[in-house]
């Protein structure tokens, strides 16, 4: 059983755990109220003669009984809560497909989807240095813009030691704030996920090493440049993660040491074109030792 079955099956479980508790406040409730079960008795009665088509007042009856019921505070969104997600009814299915809920449940529950640490972006935009201001300008644009901003991409490249890695900390931070399912991995963790993924496909959990980075609301890369070059596994791979991503716009962030020119040389024209696509992709390039010279390209 996958990481998404098994969020299916504890979804259901807690829908069905939630009905079991409104019918036993309310059977509770019928046991100690004397007052409550004489109205439900009424009503009862009424239904009865209803069903074989004789003469009743069950609407004045079933009014008496929600007049009861709320006595006590047994509204109907205590005795049946509400579904947590409307989309598919707390099933777990949507059109055939895992449901978003399940999706979003089963990457926020599982915490080794978050490899990077997370910061506060108000903190962390506070004590930036004064050339990296403009840059957390523009990713505080990119995070208001979520679920639908025009460009979900959000590519940081540059000199090392300069803050991309925080700001992208501070980036998840807020989105998973405002609700986003993450994953958040450094790009030596991408590559081994990938090579897992890649070497354990048969393996009946292998959906859990992988496939959360293609259906995540964010995904982050960090430090891309630094990871291992295996053959039919790192290109491929990521190619294949940031072509799904940039195909469906989801937001995506990616950081990096090297300059596009380097970039395009490591990984080619396929995954240089989707990170530096203008149309899509918010480009912050931060140069210089401490960010002095930080400049958006």
């Amino acid at each position: 059983m996958n990481v998404y079955d098994r969020m299916v099956a504890y979804i259901r479980d807690r829908r069905r755990e939630a009905l079991d508790n409104g019918y036993a406040l309310l059977q509770n409730a019928l046991n100690s109220d004397d007052v409550l079960h004489a109205s439900f008795v009424a009503y009862q009665a009424e239904m009865i003669k209803n069903a074989k088509g004789e003469k009743t007042d069950l609407t004045a009856a079933r009014a008496a009984y929600d007049k009861e019921l709320k006595r006590l505070g047994l509204t109907k969104d205590v005795l049946e809560p509400p579904p947590h997600c409307k989309i598919c009814d707390d099933s777990g299915y949507h059109n055939g497909k895992y449901c978003s809920c399940v999706i979003r449940e089963a990457i926020n529950s599982d915490k080794a989807n978050i490899t990077i640490p997370t910061a506060d972006f108000d903190t962390m935009k506070k004590s930036a240095p004064s050339a990296i201001k403009k840059a957390y300008g523009d990713a505080e644009r990119y995070i208001g813009a979520y679920p639908n901003g025009d460009k979900p991409f959000l590519m940081l490249f540059g000199t090392a030691g300069t803050g991309k890695t925080v700001l992208s900390s501070a980036v998840l931070d807020s989105l998973m704030r405002k609700g986003a399912s993450a994953v958040a991995v450094t790009a030596f963790d991408f590559v081994r996920r990938a090579l897992e993924y890649h070497t354990q496909f048969s393996i009946p959990d292998y959906i859990d090493r992988f496939t959360p980075m293609l259906d995540c609301d964010l995904l982050i890369i960090d430090d891309i440049g630094k990871e291992t070059m295996l053959k039919n596994v790192t290109i491929e791979y990521l190619y294949a993660v940031i072509n799904e991503r940039w195909l469906k716009h989801k937001y995506t962030v990616v950081t990096s040491n090297l300059k596009p020119e380097d970039i395009f040389s490591r990984y080619g024209e396929a995954i240089s074109s989707r990170l530096f696509d203008k149309n899509i992709s918010v480009n912050i390039n931060i140069s210089g030792k401490n960010a002095k010279n930080a400049r958006l390209s």
